[in-house]
């Protein structure tokens, strides 16, 4: 039985809207808020701004940040709060999150410190967004090219879903996304896997129903486990040494994005799980043949391993110095906290570079 049969999914403190534009626009001009600011990157200024503007029939007032992970800094949250002074805002006023992961994960943080703390929603607009980091209330910055290293963990007011906006995403930010929908069949529904095997994100017509699934995997598991004592750590599949690419990556003219390091970190922690004899050699091979199918070959990605298993050491799994992550018992199946060795890191990215 499908549960595709809501528009929305109502998690403990906040609800997930999908294709809901009257609802926005009734929560924004009923709730009395004091000021209304949208926080954009020089994107969705140009590609989505002036839709919300338009379905909300106002003008809002607009914060604008450069594009790219690596702006994802304190830095720029100085900005934004100075701008938000600026703006006149105050404890009863509203942010509204106008953008991917990055906007997000950002603007919320700092909404969720400004003056200890006032009102924000996201509307996610790319699809990696929309699946995953809009869901399940991580905020927060990268620090010294480390990913999410200060932040809080924050539900959101309300996000809300309008999958017309991935239409205008350049295919390797579709791609992207499409990386932690595979993550999310993964660990969790064989079913779902063979789902998104079936799918080419390039001639994909109607992503609703698939994005609904994909969220509604993140939502039953951080409602769960919403400060990631256990459960949660699932969705961190993928994300030990796919992190550890994305961070070494940062220093390049044009880093990988965070779908495409997730992709490769995939296919290094379903051979890890292989290693522990945890995973076939056959469900191994098919989670590695579909990625290589879909993504291009980043070999020059992994040049530094050494480097690479250094940032390892920085994640936040970690306990007692030892690295902790995520593994494979099957497809559709995820056991936390597996202990794992710099060589079977190293192994995993000879692996990826050979195959």
């Amino acid at each position: 039985m499908s549960i595709f049969n809501a528009t929305n999914i109502e998690c403990k403190d906040y609800t997930i809207y999908f294709d809901q534009w009257d609802q926005l626009s009734r929560s924004i001009n009923e709730d009395n808020y004091s000021k209304t600011i949208c926080i954009v990157d020089d994107n969705t200024q140009n590609h989505c701004l002036p839709i919300l503007e338009q379905k909300l029939n106002q003008q809002l007032n607009v914060i604008i940040i450069k594009s790219g992970e690596k702006y994802k800094t304190i830095d720029t949250c100085t900005k934004i709060w100075k701008e938000m002074m600026l703006l006149g805002a105050d404890r009863h006023s509203l942010v509204i999150t106008l953008g991917g992961g990055v906007v997000g994960d950002m603007g919320g943080f700092c909404a969720a410190t400004y003056m200890r703390g006032i009102s924000f929603i996201h509307v996610p607009t790319t699809l990696l967004s929309q699946v995953d980091s809009s869901v399940g209330g991580k905020l927060g910055v990268d620090l010294n090219g480390y990913k999410n290293m200060i932040g809080l963990i924050l539900n959101p007011n309300a996000v809300y879903i309008f999958p017309e906006f991935i239409k205008s995403l350049p295919n390797r930010e579709l791609f992207s996304g499409f990386g932690e929908m595979i993550k999310h069949a993964l660990i969790s529904d064989k079913n779902l896997w063979s789902q998104i095997n079936a799918i080419n994100p390039l001639t994909h017509a109607d992503w609703k129903e698939d994005i609904y699934k994909s969220v509604y995997v993140k939502y039953k598991i951080t409602e769960e486990d919403p400060l990631e004592l256990s459960i949660r750590k699932k969705l961190n599949f993928g994300h030990t040494v796919g992190h550890a690419i994305e961070s070494e990556n940062l220093k390049n003219e044009f880093p990988l994005l965070h779908g495409e390091a997730i992709a490769i970190g995939i296919i290094c922690e379903s051979h890890i799980s292989y290693q522990k004899e945890l995973l076939s050699l056959e469900a191994l091979e098919e989670i590695t043949q579909m990625i290589l199918d879909l993504y291009d070959r980043h070999p020059e990605s992994i040049l530094d391993i050494n480097n690479i298993i250094s940032n390892t050491k920085h994640d936040k799994k970690n306990k007692g110095g030892i690295t902790r992550c995520t593994l494979l018992n099957d497809i559709g199946s995820a056991v936390i906290d597996q202990k794992i060795t710099e060589n079977e890191i190293k192994l995993s990215l000879q692996y990826y570079k050979n195959v």
